[in-house]
């Protein structure tokens, strides 16, 4: 059963893996992208590292518009060019922690929304650090 987690920001805050891996070394995050890989053009897996083991998540970005059935009553008017920011992955925990942590790293201090589908709540960028921080401290 893959699972998914989408990130709504402006498409002006979208990084490189290099800007995330700047953060991640900041707030002691402990996922590390091995390639620079520009998130705005980028589909697929990029790799990744998760305390120092291969891992990875499917990302890609897709403009807000595409989502609108999904997101009917989101209020994007606080976003320039809006788009979502999508992690998938599949039974793995790895790539889960993997997602969690570069979901936090994309909204870390920029107005972002990330929504969980599995449970239909958006969630603020604390609560989804707090999850990531649970993840890890879990032994995954």
């Amino acid at each position: 059963m893959s699972m998914t987690m989408y990130v709504i920001l402006s498409l002006s805050d979208v990084p490189n893996t290099n800007s995330l891996n700047e953060l991640s070394e900041q707030l002691n995050t402990p996922v590390q992208y091995l390639e620079n890989v520009d998130l705005k053009k980028h589909t697929g897996f990029p790799p990744v590292q998760l305390k120092g083991e291969d891992s990875g998540v499917e990302t890609f970005m897709s403009p807000l518009s595409e989502f609108s059935d999904y997101f009917p009553a989101f209020d994007s008017s606080a976003f320039i060019e809006p788009v979502v920011v999508t992690f998938r992955w599949g039974g793995d925990m790895n790539e889960m922690v993997v997602a969690l942590n570069s979901a936090y790293l994309l909204g870390y201090q920029k107005n972002s929304a990330t929504f969980e589908p599995q449970s239909g709540v958006f969630l603020s960028n604390e609560q989804v650090k707090e999850g990531a921080e649970a993840m890890s401290a879990n032994g995954i």
